[in-house]
């Protein structure tokens, strides 16, 4: 009796405490469900309360458990992502893929692995986004997960699409869409619709484009999607603007404008749009409104690179509405951003080519290790895979070859970059406006403004590409000279001699090959001169090569180098050499330097002719 009185006072009390224990649990297990599903309702409404509804949840819920912990970052990671506040979400992201790790969870891993690369692509980490894609990639192979299969490829689509490798993205996106064809994830069909949509803008095919983005709006209108809608309405409208169709342009840039308004979200892409097509228009007061809205915007995500390119519009149009202050104060806006960007710029362009490798290399890692599998697996295949690895040993040495030589180029476009635009000329030009600015002479100002910033632009854009047009090169060399012209007080006079051939224009030539010896003939030659001097260009055709000669009646390069202490060569010479050496057309070995003497041998200046061969 003493045993059973015994197990009944300890039994039945322990039964109410576990009874009351668990009870709570369960309650609080339904709230926590119950609260996830009202953020997934907010998540495309009213963001900003999905968040803060999160952060109370994670501070309400007591005994929440490791898992629930893992699934509120994960969700306010994705909230901050769709919000395009990347570091934040990289943040959450990071926290949540660490708890599903611990927890085994390689499926919801796997997820926050997607979209940590997704933010880390958008903040131009390349390096870090190809990891954690890759990372993801080998994880849904080993679920053996469509879903999460297809969002890996669509992630590797995105990255490649950044590294301008257009083939390796089709490769990715059609897999995505392959494995997503007979899925019903409206959303993830409506990302792979967009994706798919770009490339086909790359390649100008613009009926294909909209044909893809309609069906891409269509279902983004039936899931009740705003901010999907939003991204969808903006897209058509770029696209009808590289069609040429600007009032249906308008009409879905404004759309996207007013679904931004409706769900309080900050976007400067459509107001960037309709600024451009009022600016193709000649509508100055609509564009300038446009324009001043986006920079607004823009200014306010610390987004210097589209700030600059909205404050080069502003300039133009202050210049077209003849309000010189305002053009002369968006140029200074202007100049202090580009400072700023600069910097990240050019480190940027040097690691461009760098980043690529590494991506490729840790591809050609994955397909080894496959192979290696591969062999584990079926010993009968053996002869093949050396034959194989043979090849990629050989496609990669001769792929490394080719990255070296793109290194190369990438490096020496820094250095043409730097000894094109240097602070010493820029500031001097600078100084030069602003002195005519206050003589009172607006219109002329406001005319060598518009000359400058043309000029930096110029110098900006045609750096990264391997071959402009003779007529771009020609234009850019004019703008240059005037300025020169101003900063000298026309002390020179400048000649250009051309053949009057149209197709000579049109032919392609490396970009600013001249501009180097057109600064040696003035800034070593006729900056010496008061008055009096002549700067002469001559382009003529010479069979299948271009003909080019800079002469110049300075005080001669000789007397200058034993002046300045130089040797064999002036300013840029050495890296103009070296980019003729590239071609690999034998043109540096036309290069010739040729000291102008008068009867008493007394130098009278200096000629440069050198050939391009374009065939």
């Amino acid at each position: 009796m003493n045993y059973s009185l015994l197990f009944k006072l300890f039994f039945y009390p322990l039964i109410v405490l576990v009874f009351f224990s668990c009870s709570p649990s369960k309650k609080e297990a339904k709230e926590f469900t119950e609260t996830i599903n009202a953020i997934d309702s907010l998540t495309q409404k009213d963001a900003l309360k999905a968040i803060s509804l999160l952060d109370s949840t994670q501070l309400n819920f007591s005994n929440i458990t490791p898992e629930q912990e893992a699934l509120l970052y994960f969700k306010k990671g994705e909230l901050y992502y769709i919000n395009n506040l990347y570091t934040e979400a990289i943040t959450e992201q990071q926290n949540a893929s660490d708890l599903f790790l611990n927890q085994q969870d390689i499926y919801n891993n796997t997820r926050s692995l997607i979209t940590l690369s997704a933010a880390n692509l958008r903040l131009e980490n390349v390096e870090k986004a190809q990891e954690y894609a890759l990372e993801a990639l080998h994880n849904a192979e080993k679920l053996n997960n469509k879903r999460l299969l297809a969002k890996a490829n669509n992630q590797l689509f995105q990255l490649h699409y950044t590294l301008e490798d257009y083939p390796k993205a089709m490769q990715f996106i059609q897999e995505a869409n392959h494995i997503f064809s007979d899925q019903k994830d409206t959303v993830s069909i409506i990302s792979i619709n967009n994706n798919i949509a770009a490339l086909y803008l790359k390649e100008k095919e613009f009926n294909k484009a909209l044909t893809t983005y309609q069906e891409s709006l269509k279902l983004g209108q039936h899931i009740k999607a705003p901010q999907t809608i939003v991204k969808i309405l903006n897209n058509i409208g770029y696209t009808y603007i590289e069609a040429k169709k600007y009032a249906l342009a308008i009409k879905f840039l404004k759309g996207a404008i007013q679904v931004n308004k409706n769900i309080s979200a900050i976007n400067g892409a459509p107001h960037k749009g309709l600024g451009y097509v009022y600016f193709i228009q000649n509508d100055i007061l609509n564009s300038q409104e446009s324009y001043t809205e986006a920079l607004r915007i823009y200014k306010q995500d610390k987004n210097i690179p589209e700030q600059i390119q909205i404050l080069d519009k502003l300039i133009t149009l202050a210049i077209k509405a003849e309000d010189s202050s305002q053009a002369l104060y968006y140029q200074i806006l202007r100049d202090e951003l580009q400072v700023t960007h600069q910097a990240k710029e050019k480190e940027r362009l040097l690691h461009f080519a760098t980043i690529k490798y590494k991506a490729k290399k840790k591809e050609v890692d994955l397909a080894y290790q496959k192979q290696l599998n591969i062999k584990n697996n079926w010993l009968y295949g053996i002869l093949v895979l050396v034959l194989l690895l043979l090849l990629i040993l050989v496609a990669t040495y001769f792929y490394a070859s080719k990255l070296k030589a793109a290194n190369k180029a990438s490096a020496l476009e820094q250095r043409v970059l730097r000894a094109q635009m240097n602070p010493h000329f820029i500031f001097n030009t600078l100084a030069a406006i602003q002195n005519i600015t206050l003589d009172r002479d607006p219109l002329k100002a406001s005319n060598y403004i518009s000359k400058f910033s043309k000029l930096i632009r110029q110098n900006f854009d045609y750096v990264r590409k391997e071959e402009i047009s003779l007529e771009q090169e020609i234009s850019m060399l004019e703008n240059y000279i005037e300025t020169q012209q101003l900063r000298f007080h026309h002390s020179f006079t400048y000649t250009l001699i051309l053949e009057d051939d149209a197709a000579l224009r049109n032919l392609k030539v490396p970009p600013m090959l001249l501009q180097p010896f057109l600064e040696n003939a003035i800034e070593y030659g006729l900056k010496e001169r008061p008055s009096g001097g002549l700067l002469e260009v001559q382009i003529k055709k010479e069979n299948n090569a271009l003909y080019f000669m800079i002469t110049d009646n300075g005080t001669g390069r000789s007397n200058q180098a034993k002046r300045l202490q130089h040797t064999t060569e002036l300013h840029a010479t050495g890296i103009f050499l070296e980019r003729l050496k590239l071609r690999k057309k034998g043109e540096e070995k036309t290069f010739a330097i040729e000291d102008l003497h008068d009867v008493n041998g007394q130098a009278i200046g200096t000629k440069v002719s050198f050939k391009i061969y374009y065939t």
